[in-house]
């Protein structure tokens, strides 16, 4: 019954129905989450996720090839993802960030993160290493020192049934495509949807190689 309920919400946000109906589903969609993430789950599909230390992956389980699937959204609380219900900011925030990434060459199957056990770490754009440097996990957070680069970045990873998922800040977002080398200019419309909602993060959603 709940996957035919997920299933169901995303044909309603496929389809483009009225924001009244949007926010009754998305409604619906925060009560599930709450009984969800008390029982350990917090992944809510293509519609949002919240945020839970049940799902901070450990040292052995962050090591790995991993490669780029899609823009994730996830939300801090349970409120947060229902402060998102009375629009489409969720949905809106995914196609906007989708194109600014496609622009710069991470596209799905295109751009990997490899975190070796030694806690360096590197970035390929397909075949090609366009950044490199070391990670440290230290709690609900995974700083990336890029190797001459200033500004380190810290991340939020989430590892569920296969996916890890990394998610920031609008600013941090911008820290993380200046130190691979991308244009940030084209990040600012993502960023003033991110401040419709409050306790909303960014990022990218990858499955292991």
């Amino acid at each position: 019954m709940k996957k035919l309920f997920f299933i169901l919400a995303a044909m309603m946000l496929t389809a483009n129905v009225a924001n009244a109906q949007l926010s009754n589903v998305l409604n619906q969609v925060a009560s599930k989450v709450q009984s969800s993430t008390t029982n350990g789950n917090g992944v809510l599909s293509n519609l949002g996720s919240i945020i839970t230390s049940k799902l901070i992956p450990t040292s052995t389980q962050i090591v790995g090839t991993w490669v780029y699937q899609e823009p994730a959204v996830m939300f801090t609380s349970s409120n947060a993802l229902k402060s998102a219900a009375s629009s489409l900011a969720t949905k809106g925030i995914e196609t906007k960030l989708q194109s600014y990434l496609s622009k710069v060459g991470i596209n799905k199957g295109k751009m990997s993160f490899t975190f070796n056990s030694d806690k360096t770490f590197y970035v390929n754009y397909g075949t090609k290493k366009v950044a490199s440097g070391t990670y440290v996990l230290n709690g609900s957070e995974v700083t990336l020192t890029f190797k001459g680069r200033k500004n380190p970045c810290k991340v939020t990873p989430q590892l569920n049934n296969g996916s890890l998922v990394i998610v920031m800040d609008a600013t941090k977002l911008k820290t993380l495509m200046e130190n691979l080398g991308n244009n940030v200019s084209q990040l600012s419309t993502v960023t003033s949807l991110l401040k419709q909602v409050d306790g909303m993060k960014l990022g990218i959603r990858m499955t292991k190689q």
